[in-house]
């Protein structure tokens, strides 16, 4: 295409980029071939910042994406699917997105998502940060604990997140020691993407730390957490900020006793709280304000299936709070809120998918190289 170089200065620049942080991630990389200025424009560092900014300033305009990284039996690999998440007449729905499924090796896990990345483990000890719309990767080493683990053995937990003090990704992985009584030393190295290097923070002790991997929401890490306090089970969050590498505490919302099991989500940029409740109902709450305790808002409580073997985990509620999106053990299921309905998300991927994990994420132009 012959470049036409009265294209960009139709409009004042500031108005132009305003406009075009507005424009679908698709529509973005095809004017890139407009003119050079354009191409500069749009592949400016500044830009792709500014664009991860605005959507998650804005998350009633940003179009959520749901990544799927399941085995499939009788193949020596897995495969990471991606689909568009959308709403027709009130209604959750799902396709499949342009983006072609990636092979990866059988041992592959999703370790987070944020800003439009998702991080994996890949082969050969390694973690790869991918965006999922540029086909962009990194590929980096993983690390390992040189000490001997405790007769307890060693329990791995990993967290992926962005520092926007100093615009780097970072990802944790704890090593977490079996000590006495259920509780654990942990300790802790961290990746900067930006260094490109490994480095040991300060460690923590904790009770047990359920959450293998940590959700990210507002600059931190999150892991739920249960521990033995008087002959009594106690769940809480246990938060990492990735800024300033200082450990937390977040209370979770008042349960009722007996045998629960919490687990988190981040959904529209807010954490999301689901109690499991043995043996057939779950609580989904959402922390309206981050970081205030008082804020945990009850949003519906899920009568489960009878013969239901697994805990639910939240995936993504719709704004008006009548549809989510939930994983139920290896299934995806939309749940309506208005009539108790469960609809297995079966259409769209494969049947016989096994070990699935998945992850909610938004089309951002973030390089994985920082």
């Amino acid at each position: 295409m012959e470049e036409n170089s009265e294209l960009p200065t139709i409009l004042p620049q500031e108005i132009l980029f305003d406009i075009l942080l507005r424009l679908p991630i698709k529509s973005i990389l095809k004017f890139r071939c407009v003119s050079k200025s354009w191409l500069s424009l749009l592949s400016n560092p500044l830009f792709k910042k500014t664009h991860v900014e605005f959507y998650l300033k804005n998350p009633k305009l940003t179009d959520y994406k749901l990544a799927v990284l399941a085995s499939v039996p009788g193949l020596r690999e897995r495969f990471c699917h991606f689909y568009n998440m959308g709403f027709q007449d009130s209604c959750l729905t799902l396709s499949r997105h342009s983006c072609p499924a990636e092979s990866l090796a059988l041992s592959a896990r999703i370790l987070g998502s944020c800003n439009g990345l998702i991080c994996l483990t890949g082969d050969s000890f390694t973690l790869v940060m991918l965006n999922p719309c540029t086909g962009m990767f990194n590929v980096f080493p993983d690390t390992m604990l040189r000490s001997k683990c405790g007769v307890g053995g060693c329990y791995v937990r990993y967290g992926f997140g962005y520092d926007a003090s100093v615009d780097d990704y970072k990802v944790v992985k704890i090593f977490s020691f079996s000590q006495s009584e259920g509780r654990y030393e942990n300790m802790v190295n961290a990746y900067s993407v930006k260094a490109k290097s490994w480095k040991v923070i300060e460690g923590f002790s904790s009770g047990t730390l359920n959450g293998k991997l940590g959700v990210f929401a507002n600059g931190v890490l999150h892991w739920e957490a249960c521990d033995i306090r008087c002959s009594r089970v106690v769940w809480e969050i246990v938060t990492l900020d990735l800024a300033v590498e200082r450990y937390g505490k977040i209370a979770l919302p008042s349960y009722e006793d007996g045998g629960v099991y919490w687990s988190l989500g981040v959904s529209m940029g807010y954490l999301v709280g689901c109690c499991n409740y043995e043996p057939n109902k779950a609580d989904v709450w959402v922390m309206k304000q981050y970081g205030v305790e008082k804020s945990w808002t009850k949003l519906v409580t899920i009568s489960l299936p009878v013969n239901r073997r697994a805990y639910i985990s939240p995936l993504y509620v719709e704004e008006n709070c009548d549809e989510f999106l939930l994983q139920f053990g290896e299934e995806i299921t939309r749940y309506n809120s208005r009539d108790g309905s469960f609809n297995r998300v079966d259409g769209y991927m494969p049947s016989d998918l096994r070990q699935v994990q998945v992850a909610t994420y938004f089309e951002s132009l973030a390089s994985p190289h920082v």
